[in-house]
């Protein structure tokens, strides 16, 4: 008798449905680190705007002339309004969940389109009269990014304005 050599029907079928199972499994698990890595893509682009907003804030607040409030409770007011001696009255804010930078008149935003502002708090503390305390602003700013996979990150600095006494 001959013998023929081959693979039956059913052992085709069972090679064919395991390669389907490692092939699916191999796809999800690359879908999977795909996702990752966007939202971490994601979290970087508002950790870098955050980083952004809040040293071109504090470079004009450590210059300013002293920034004069009665409210000295946190989070403090959502508008920061003071005078910077080469650039005038400049003021940061929220708007549209935007970050908005008043000076002269014109607004321009300083934040990322793809950023959303949450947040924008400022603590304003060692400016009365007679407290013998370096003036000082914290800046606290939640940002979360505006795609849907994106968790919110706060950042929080405190910026010590330059005062000299004479």
């Amino acid at each position: 008798m001959k013998r023929n050599k081959g693979f039956t029907l059913i052992e085709l079928i069972v090679s064919i449905f395991l390669f389907s199972i490692l092939v699916f499994v191999a796809g999800g698990s690359f879908v999977g680190a795909l996702a990752t890595q966007r939202r971490a893509l994601n979290m970087k682009k508002v950790e870098e705007n955050g980083r952004f907003i809040i040293e071109l804030m504090a470079r004009e607040i450590r210059v300013a002339n002293p920034i004069n409030t009665s409210n000295s409770t946190c989070p403090g007011p959502s508008v920061l309004s003071f005078q910077h001696p080469v650039n005038g009255a400049i003021e940061y804010s929220v708007s549209n969940n935007q970050i908005q930078r008043r000076v002269g008149g014109v607004n321009t935003i300083i934040s990322n389109p793809d950023v959303m502002v949450s947040r924008l708090n400022f603590c304003i503390s060692g400016n009365s009269t007679g407290d013998d305390k370096q003036p000082r602003v914290t800046i606290i700013l939640g940002l979360s990014s505006s795609s849907a996979q994106s968790e919110a990150i706060d950042l929080q600095t405190t910026v010590s304005q330059r005062v000299l006494s004479d």
